[in-house]
């Protein structure tokens, strides 16, 4: 019962070629079909599926998912089709804060972005309370760019509190879930640098 489903059109156009699947220009529809068709198996007693991509029927799948009505499904992504996604079929958004092309390295756009995303989920009739929100990382603290791409400080930039903050700001905005890349070249370092996060900021939230 803890298994979180993580799904991301994708954006390489190699690796739909390698895999001799459905044309790159068609990954956000393929996309959108594997949702709706993973969500028959594990809720239909019966289920089918008849998309332009995906086709089933007269089968059977058991045993169902222990997490109700399915695991929660989070979309990735950060452009327009990707918030369209998440509004019309996720469970929660999970952006990445650096990509250059949609860029949400300030909290002020990824505020915006936010109500952009509950607009979306209001006109696509759902209640966008119910949408989960997180936050992906890559790096974090002084080595990090401390202006972002609109003039706003940019999030997880600079000391300890300064991201102590940064982790205050994105709780006060509903965010439930932050995933951290952590330096390190093996396994205890690794560890070392978590326990330092959970040690210096995630016990002063």
């Amino acid at each position: 019962g803890r298994l979180t489903i993580g799904i991301g059109a994708g954006w390489l156009e190699e690796e739909f070629v390698a895999l001799q699947t459905a044309p790159f220009a068609a990954r956000g529809k393929v996309t959108d079909e594997y949702i709706l068709a993973c969500k028959a198996l594990w809720t239909e007693e019966a289920p089918e599926f008849a998309g332009e991509h995906v086709r089933f029927g007269n089968v059977s799948f058991a045993p169902k998912p222990v997490q109700r009505p399915h695991p929660p499904i989070w979309v990735g992504g950060e452009s327009g089709p990707a918030l369209r996604r998440t509004a019309r079929l996720g469970d929660a958004w999970y952006p990445i804060g650096t990509n250059p092309a949609f860029p949400l390295d300030s909290l002020k756009r990824y505020e915006a972005a936010i109500g952009r995303l509950r607009k979306l989920a209001a006109e696509a009739g759902r209640n966008p309370a119910s949408i989960g929100l997180a936050y992906r990382v890559q790096a974090f603290g002084p080595s990090v760019p401390p202006q972002a791409g609109d003039g706003e400080r940019r999030l997880f930039s600079g000391e300890k509190a300064a991201i102590l903050e940064d982790v205050r700001a994105l709780r006060a905005l509903g965010v439930t879930a932050i995933d951290l890349g952590f330096p390190g070249g093996d396994a205890d370092a690794l560890l070392a640098a978590m326990r330092g996060f959970a040690d210096s900021i995630l016990q002063k939230v």
